[in-house]
This record gives structure tokens, sequence and C-alpha cells, in this order.
């Protein structure tokens, strides 16, 4: 059975990938990290509805939850190239291109772990549809799209701020990029809500 460090690894290992702008390297990491989550939670169901033991949650409370302490460290952390720009279009979309890692010594839980292997398949499938490095680039995006609708609602319960931002954000881009503009616009407004109201 894998180890929750070793899918911790595997997850780094995405995130190295990324930084060599190797895309389809790091969906084929994400994708098996992903999987072997999904095996190791098979084998050790959770006791109760609220949270699986897989790994052991942070008991204590902080300012900041922990899936957006996960995000806010591994942007500090990069220093790897730009965030992307798509100026295809007249509109100006960014990518937020950061993988989420998580430090080796970490105990996380598996809604925490969950949510940071699903964005980072979601980015890979992403990234590498805007660099043109899939034979498929409509049928990646498609992907990303449809994964980062699940990472939303796995954040359901915690609602992590920077985290929301992220995958809003890069919904919306990926929304554009297909052509649908008034959904993009709509998760534009919703994103430009929830900054607007995080400041009362």
């Amino acid at each position: 059975m894998t180890s929750i460090s070793a899918i911790i690894e595997k997850n780094n290992q995405t995130i190295a990938f990324f930084n060599a702008n190797d895309y389809l390297n790091a969906i084929e990491s994400s994708t098996l990290a992903l999987t072997s989550l999904r095996e190791a939670s098979e084998n050790n169901p959770p006791e109760n509805d609220e949270e699986s033991n897989i790994g052991e949650s942070h008991a204590e409370s902080s300012d900041i939850n922990r899936l957006d302490e996960y995000v806010l460290l591994s942007a500090v952390s990069e220093h790897r190239r730009a965030i992307h720009d798509d100026t295809t279009n007249s509109d100006y979309s960014i990518i937020y291109d950061h993988g989420i890692s998580i430090p080796p010594s970490a105990t996380v839980d598996i809604k925490t772990l969950s949510a940071i292997l699903i964005f980072n398949t979601a980015l890979a499938h992403h990234l590498a549809a805007e660099s043109q490095h899939t034979p498929t680039p409509t049928e990646a995006l498609h992907k990303a799209k449809d994964l980062y609708r699940l990472a939303y609602y796995v954040d359901t319960s915690t609602r992590s701020m920077l985290f929301e931002f992220a995958v809003i954000n890069n919904l919306g881009v990926v929304e554009r990029t297909l052509g649908y503009t008034a959904v993009s616009n709509q998760l534009f407004d919703y994103l430009a809500y929830l900054l607007e109201n995080s400041h009362q």
C-alpha cells in the first residue's frame, strides 16, 4: 500500500516538473498521486462522515487554514518564471500557475491532500494545453475544467480563501479559452465579489 509520505513525494515531484515546464510528465505524476490517494482511501475508509484518518488532521486552529498556508508557501518559494499571461484575446487573463507543494514532514488531512492533488492535476492539464505540449489541447482544457470544479467542491467545508481564488481564477481562464465568455465573466465577477468582501 502506498504511504501518505510517498503520495506527498509524488505531488512534490509534480511541482519539479512544473518548474521544468515539463507538463506531460506533470500530468503523469499528478495523476499517479491522485490514483495512489484513492487506493489508500479505499484501504483506510473514514470512520465517520466528516474526515478520513489517512493522515492525522491538524487539531490546532490558526489564523490561516492549512490549505491556504500551503498555497502561500508554494507561491512565495517559487521563482521559476512569470505567471502565464494569456493575451491571445482582447481580454487579458492571468493563469495562477503555482503548483501547491507540501512539506515532506507535514501531516495532512485527507480533504486538504485531495484538494491539493486535484488542483495540481488540473493545473498540469491547463498548462499543457496553453503551452501546446499536448496533441489534444481542447481535451486537456476540458479535463482541467472538470478538475478545477472538483477541487472547488472538495474544499467546501473549510473555504480556503487563497485556494478558492486560485481555482476560480483558473477556471475562469479555461472557460474563456474554450469560448464560454459569459460563464467566464460570471466567475470573474464572483472573484471580484470575494475580493471586495474579504476586506470587510
